[in-house]
C-alpha cells in the first residue's frame, strides 16, 4: 500500500491495456499504478511515458519480488498466465487476470490451488457480467419471472395450462466478428487456443452467470474451435443459451446483440447502448453510455441510433479502423469489473468473477471443442464444476 491506495504492477503493455487496463487504473482513486511490464523493454518504457507510470520493466519477477506491490494485472498471451500467476501467488500477490485464465484443465487446477492455498484474492476479467446494460438486463428479466406481466392485446387461442417448454428461458447470443482484425498469435493452438477459448468463454461465463444459481449440464456445439462457431448450453432447469459466432461479419455494423425471451416477453441488449423489452406493458428503453466517447457532438440522443450516427463520424474518411484518432468504446463493464475487484480487496470481500467461474468457462470452453470434434453433445459433468483438493 502507498498513501491508502492498492500499489498495481501491470504485466504485458499491448493495445489492451493502452484501451482499459491504464485509463481505469489510473480513474480509480484507490489504486496506484506504479509499473509497466512487456517483454518488450521499449512497449514498457512507451506506456509509462504515455501513462505516467513511474517505473517499467521487461522482467515480470522484477513486479512479483517487490514487497509494495499488492496487485498484478496479467495482460499477456494467454499461455504465459500460469507462469506468472504461480509466482505471483507465492508472494501473496492479488491477481486480476485476463480471458482466459487457462488454455487446458491442467493448467486451471494449479491456478485454483494457487489461488486458494496462497489465500490472495484473484479475478477473471470476463467482464460482460458486469456491464451496466447487462446488469439491467438481468434484472428486467428477473422482475418478469417474479411478476409476469402481458400486452392486454396478447394472441391467446385458447385457454390452457402452459406447458413445460413454455416456461423456459432462452438466452440468444448473436456475434459477428471481423476476422480481418484477429492478430495470428489469437488462433495458434499454443498461445491463444483459437476463438472458443480465447473469445467465447466470455459468452459462456455470461451465460453462467445469468442464469445463476442454476448450473450448466450439457452442451452442444458445431462448426470451427478456431473461428465460426455455435454452441447451445443447457442448464439444470431447462433454460438454455444459444451463441452464434461468425468470424465473416463486418465492423459497419456492431458486434454484439443479445435476446432473452421468457414468459411471453423479449428482451434485448443492442451492444450495450440501448434495452428494449417487448410485450410488457409500459416498457420504456433504457440507454446507456459509452465508455469513451471521442465523438460527444454527434449522436447526441444516444442509444442504438446515437452509437450508428458516432460510428459513421468515425469512420469517415478512414482508411484502416485500427487508427482511428478518437476512441469510440461501449461500456462492457471493464471499468466496473475492475472497480468491484478493488472493493472486494480493500473490503475482503468475494471476488466479482472468481477462480472457479474462470475455470468454469474454460471448462465449458474444452467440453465445446470436443463437441465439435465428436459431433455428439458433451455432458458438463457436476464434480468438474467444483473442484477439491487436499
Amino acid at each position: 500500500m502507498r498513501d491508502g491506495k492498492l500499489v498495481v504492477g501491470v504485466i504485458g503493455c499491448g493495445a489492451f491495456s493502452w484501451t482499459q487496463d491504464f485509463l481505469n487504473f489510473n480513474a480509480n482513486p484507490h489504486c496506484f499504478c506504479k509499473y509497466c511490464c512487456d517483454i518488450s523493454e521499449d512497449r514498457a518504457r512507451a506506456s509509462a511515458e504515455k501513462f505516467s507510470i513511474p517505473e517499467y520493466s521487461s522482467d515480470f519477477m522484477t513486479l512479483v519480488n517487490d514487497p509494495e506491490v499488492d496487485l498484478l494485472k496479467i495482460s499477456t498471451s494467454h499461455d504465459a498466465h500460469w507462469p506468472i500467476i504461480e509466482a505471483a501467488a507465492a508472494k501473496g500477490k492479488h491477481i486480476f487476470c485476463e480471458k482466459p485464465m487457462a488454455l487446458e484443465e491442467t493448467e486451471a487446477m494449479s491456478i485454483i490451488r494457487a489461488v486458494r492455498r496462497n489465500g490472495i484474492h484473484f479475478c477473471v476479467d470476463m467482464n460482460r457480467r458486469m456491464a451496466p446494460s447487462m446488469q439491467a438486463l438481468k434484472h428486467a428479466w428477473q422482475e418478469q419471472c417474479r411478476q409476469p406481466r402481458h400486452q392486454p392485446w396478447r394472441f391467446i387461442e385458447q385457454e390452457r395450462p402452459q406447458l413445460v417448454e413454455e416456461k423456459l428461458t432462452h438466452f440468444l447470443m448473436n456475434i459477428q466478428d471481423e476476422s480481418s482484425s484477429y492478430r495470428p498469435i489469437h488462433l495458434d493452438p499454443f498461445h491463444g487456443g483459437g476463438e472458443i477459448l480465447g473469445e467465447t468463454t466470455h459468452w459462456l461465463d455470461l451465460a453462467c452467470w445469468f442464469f445463476a444459481p442454476q448450473k450448466p449440464c450439457e452442451i452442444l456445439a458445431w462448426g470451427s474451435p478456431r473461428l465460426s462457431h455455435g454452441i447451445n448450453l443447457k442448464f439444470t432447469s431447462g433454460d438454455s443459451a444459444t451463441i452464434i459466432f461468425s468470424c465473416c461479419g463486418s465492423f459497419d455494423y456492431p458486434k454484439e446483440m443479445y435476446q432473452v425471451t421468457s414468459n411471453a416477453a423479449l428482451f434485448c441488449n443492442n451492444f450495450f447502448v440501448e434495452n428494449r423489452y417487448y410485450g410488457i406493458p409500459g416498457a420504456v428503453p433504457q440507454l446507456f453510455p459509452l465508455q469513451f466517447d471521442g465523438y460527444p457532438e454527434v449522436g447526441a440522443a444516444g442509444g442504438w441510433d446515437g452509437y450508428m450516427a458516432k460510428a459513421v463520424a468515425q469512420r469517415e474518411g478512414c482508411r484502416n479502423l485500427k487508427d482511428v484518432s478518437k476512441p469510440l468504446v461501449v461500456d462492457k463493464g471493464h471499468r466496473q469489473m475492475l472497480d468491484t475487484f478493488v472493493d472486494s480487496i480493500l473490503h475482503n470481500r468475494p471476488s466479482p468473477c472468481d477462480e472457479l467461474a474462470g475455470w468454469t468457462a474454460v471448462y465449458l470452453a474444452l467440453l465445446a471443442i470436443q463437441s465439435i470434434e465428436l459431433r455428439q453433445a458433451m455432458p458438463v459433468l457436476p464434480h468438474k464444476l467444483d473442484p477439491l483438493f487436499a
